[in-house]
């Protein structure tokens, strides 16, 4: 075992500290010595102080040894200019010229007049003066050069700490990503996508019958059990208040009803369940996080959500009987319930269909079932939908770009294609879809004719409007809505 671990640990901060403390180019002890480190160069009060305590020590050292030249005047080389040369070379021309004019002092206080006179030796002064101005000014150059290598390398260090944090902060964002895609492998566009395929195979007129009010209901909690993490749970269809089948359970003799749709281990209804009945109660979700009774929270289930179409009637109950802790979130059960209500407009598709199509007898299936979903989810839900109407002149070229507009659908939107003798119009349902959402769509569209064409909506002459899936109660709002915005689309149906 190493015993020298802990010292070595214990310097390792000294290490990095005095590393940090080096400027450029100081990377020894000499250096350090010979030229100053970050931070004390900017001392200037430490720069004056050492310039003269240097001169003065070197000219008192001199006297010491020499007393009769303690300049060194007479040496046959100027010794003595060594520090002011040393100095400038450290500080700069200035702080050189400082020590020069100390030892010019010095040579008045120590060299007495001769026969009354005094004779300045200028060319030992001239020629030391002028080697410190000169290694001054070299001086000068490098500090200022280290000083903008510091200035940058500053910054660089500092962009690269910003960097580093962003990197590690991108990290962790992109492992709660994965994490989150682990626990919820299907979003909320797929479900739905897949929802509506499931209710758009379906027989419109069979699909009002009550012996099959729940069709499509396996295929459905199937969807629900991937996209919320069910372990447990079941699918009753109901009618008049009561599950289609009642029957006494063999063990506990309660009533309950045999299941449309299951999905993992089998359970038994207790239609007198306290979350039962306050799910059924309210007509919404009810879970054990937030049940109004108290004895709802003893419930055997862990969520009930009612299944309740556009006409507000109740066709079936889902009831879950466990799930991961980690899934009972509001996230998730908000999810669940948006999944309830587009199944539950679904099953009986062609009823929710019915009053739009007798106010547009042109408008396709598929819009007009999408459209009466989400003015649905947006009341229950408050989940934002959006309708974009994109109008062209009907024309050679026009036609081109309307046909481009068709072939960019999103997977989610409905089209609705409207052609009359003066305009092409084309409206788009986008669900779960707001105003930023919108202005993207409009902004993709305009970029690939562009592209494409070279032309913009400007240029192509091409009419925007928009609305919102409204939210209104009552029930002409969604046809007054969509009857609204072909009005300002100005198109005969």
């Amino acid at each position: 075992m190493n015993t020298r671990a802990p010292d070595d640990a214990k310097a390792t901060p000294l290490r990095q500290k005095r590393r940090q403390q080096q400027g450029v180019g100081a990377g020894s002890r000499w250096a350090r010595l010979t030229a100053p480190p970050a931070g004390v160069a900017r001392r200037r009060v430490w720069a004056v102080l050492e310039t003269l305590v240097a001169t003065v020590a070197a000219v008192a050292l001199c006297a010491f040894f020499a007393p009769h030249d303690p300049l060194l005047i007479d040496s046959g080389f100027g010794w003595i200019w060594l520090v002011p040369v040393l100095i400038a070379l450290r500080y700069g021309s200035i702080t050189g010229g400082a020590s020069g004019l100390v030892l010019l002092a010095a040579w008045y206080a120590l060299y007495p007049a001769q026969d009354g006179a005094r004779l300045l030796p200028v060319g030992f002064f001239f020629g030391g003066f002028v080697l410190t101005l000169l290694c001054g000014q070299f001086g000068d150059i490098w500090i200022t050069r280290l000083r903008e290598a510091r200035i940058a390398n500053d910054y660089l260090a500092e962009r690269l700490s910003i960097l580093t944090r962003n990197q590690f902060m991108l990290r962790l964002s992109h492992e709660r990503l994965e994490q989150d895609l682990m626990s919820r492998p299907a979003t909320l566009r797929d479900s739905l996508v897949r929802l509506r395929a499931l209710a758009l195979t379906q027989d419109p007129l069979a699909a009002q019958q009550g012996d099959i009010a729940l069709r499509g209901a396996q295929p459905f909690l199937d969807t629900a059990a991937q996209a919320c993490q069910f372990d447990s749970a079941r699918v009753f269809a109901w009618r008049d208040g009561q599950p289609l089948v009642i029957e006494p359970a063999a063990a506990t003799g309660a009533p309950h009803g045999e299941p449309a749709a299951s999905v993992g281990a089998p359970f038994e209804l207790d239609i007198a369940d306290p979350l039962v009945l306050e799910a059924l109660e309210a007509r919404t979700l009810a879970h054990v996080g937030s049940a109004a009774q108290q004895q709802a929270a003893q419930s055997a289930y862990v969520a009930c959500v009612p299944l309740v179409d556009a006409q507000q009637q109740l066709i079936g109950l889902l009831v879950v009987k466990s799930m991961p802790f980690l899934a009972l979130n509001n996230d998730n059960l908000q999810f669940l319930l948006v999944l309830c209500h587009f199944y539950a407009d679904g099953v009986r598709h062609a009823e929710v269909t019915r009053e739009l199509l007798r106010a547009f007898p042109s408008c396709p299936y598929e819009f007009a079932l999408d459209y009466a979903r989400l003015v649905h989810l947006a009341r229950a839900s408050r989940v934002k939908s959006s309708l974009v109407a994109l109008v062209f002149d009907n024309d050679a070229n026009s036609q081109t770009w309307f046909q481009h507009v068709l072939r960019t659908r999103r997977a989610l939107d409905a089209q609705w294609a409207i052609r009359d003798e003066r305009r092409l119009a084309m409206l788009t349902l986008m669900p779960l879809s707001g105003d930023g959402a919108v202005d993207g769509y409009l902004v993709r569209i305009e970029n690939t004719m562009h592209a494409q064409y070279g032309v913009d909506f400007e240029a192509a002459r091409v009419a925007v409007h928009t609305a919102k899936v409204p939210v209104e109660a009552r029930e002409s709002a969604a046809v007054d809505t969509l009857r609204d915005l072909l009005e300002r689309c100005d198109v005969r149906l």
